[in-house]
């Protein structure tokens, strides 16, 4: 059998690389239009921040990795099309200019997707960078430590905006942050966790442009930007990240295969696509979202990865490990404030118009007698009918962002609010309450929390 993989990602990568371990016999080929592979880009805010000086870390694998697993990697690639019928993929090779057939029995698309480029005038400017990979990665560092660059405007207040703001902070820029929503981070988190965040940026010295879209880049005779012209200020600024939203990159699977809305491959358990020899992983493909009961896309580098398994599995045992499910669980840890998500916020069941109930919980993390302690807050949202749990939230000064995980869980497995105070959750001094926050969070609900104040 032969698999062809398009993209080498964190999907790709997974995926190629699963495959041989499963049956080292099947012939496996990836093509990437890159010249690095597995860049993880969670770490471009910590880079520019300065957690660490080599951006080797940030790549988790290498072409020559690869090919000693007997694995043939075709780098600086692009694919153009997929003939379904002859079953080739045709690709481009971008150093030559050849362009080729290749022939599959199983192609995987891992291409991801790219940032969002509304037609804003003036974007094409110097100095206004998208953030995606690693080339950018790189010109973002390089202004960060340009002693001209003094004020950096960000766009986009989701979590790469949200992070970048951080990074550029602690290295003493002047920062704004614009976004056309009325809060940061608006969903995965609801406005109780996010306003932490926000009072923490402001005594940074952040400027918060909410609720505002940006209407023009303005630049000088240099064609360099000068400001950023938004629905209700100008704002001077040396350099401006621009980071909005992202696309599935699939244009050349329209008519190929089944395509939602957003242009995402949709897929089934299998990850396999409206074409059973074509299957779909990572960014540019949808998934199950337990929570919702629907097939999304969830845009996240942990979904990728499972995908990229469940994928290769699936060709290589013949449809046998169905997905359980997917919650779009999350965190992030920006100015001393750590926050980690799951399923669906409240914000997110309003919107959707679901039939949802809610508990907002905050205490100490410890017992007052210890010699420290700091408050931890959580958020559970549940289907009003089922009482099942759809969504939640925790944050903290100290870290409890590993709660996801077991409230992830807890929604794959259909756990009740009723029963979540029931979880076995050990206790001991040094770490948690005989009562924790979790647990009091569902008493809370069942009218049972014996340590609220009057």
């Amino acid at each position: 059998m032969k698999v062809i993989v398009l993209g080498t990602n964190h999907a790709g990568t997974t995926a190629v690389r699963t495959l041989k371990r499963l049956n080292p016999e099947i012939e496996v080929t990836t093509y990437d239009k890159n010249d690095v592979i597995s860049f993880l880009g969670c770490g471009i805010a910590l880079w520019v921040k300065g957690e660490f000086q080599d951006p080797q870390g940030l790549f988790y694998a290498n072409p020559e990795i690869l090919k000693s697993e007997g694995i043939t990697v075709r780098m600086k690639h692009e694919w153009l099309s997929i003939d379904k019928k002859a079953k080739t993929v045709t690709v481009k090779n971008l150093e030559t200019g050849e362009v080729y057939n290749d022939n599959y029995d199983k192609v995987i698309v891992a291409t991801g997707t790219w940032p969002l480029l509304p037609p804003i005038p003036g974007l094409d400017l110097k100095g206004v960078q998208i953030c995606k990979n690693y080339a950018h990665a790189q010109a973002i560092q390089k202004a960060n430590i340009d002693p001209s660059i003094k004020h950096v405007t960000v766009v986009g207040a989701g979590y790469i905006g949200v992070e970048l703001v951080d990074a550029f902070v602690s290295h003493g820029k002047t920062v704004t942050l614009v976004d056309f929503a009325d809060r940061i981070m608006p969903v995965y988190y609801d406005a109780e966790f996010t306003s932490h965040v926000e009072e923490r940026m402001k005594k940074a010295g952040v400027h918060l442009a909410l609720n505002q879209g940006v209407k023009e880049f303005k630049g000088d005779s240099n064609n360099k930007v000068t400001s950023v012209v938004t629905s209700k200020e100008e704002i001077k600024t040396d350099y401006v990240v621009f980071s909005v939203g992202v696309v599935a990159q699939t244009k050349p699977l329209e008519g190929v295969v089944d395509l939602s809305d957003r242009k995402a491959v949709i897929t089934n358990e299998f990850c396999q696509s409206s074409n059973p020899d074509i299957y779909a992983i990572g960014d540019c493909s949808t998934v199950y979202n337990k929570a919702l009961n629907a097939e999304v896309p969830i845009q996240l580098a942990t979904t990728a990865v499972r995908t990229g398994i469940l994928a290769a599995a699936n060709i290589v045992n013949g449809n046998k490990l169905p997905s359980p499910g997917f919650t779009g669980a999350n965190g992030i840890e920006v100015f001393g404030f750590k926050m980690a998500s799951t399923g669906v916020s409240e914000t997110s069941a309003k919107k959707l118009g679901l039939d949802y109930e809610a508990v907002s919980f905050s205490d100490s993390d410890r017992p007052e007698f210890m010699a420290t302690y700091k408050q931890a807050w959580i958020k559970i949202v549940w289907d009003k009918k089922t009482r099942k749990i759809i969504g939640a939230q925790v944050a903290g000064e100290n870290n409890h962002t590993e709660l996801i995980h077991m409230l992830s869980l807890g929604i794959q497995k259909d756990l009740t609010i009723d029963e979540l105070p029931l979880i076995d959750m050990f206790f001991l001094p040094h770490f948690n309450k005989p009562y924790n926050f979790v647990t009091l969070a569902g008493l809370e609900v069942l009218g049972l929390n014996y340590f609220k104040k009057k």
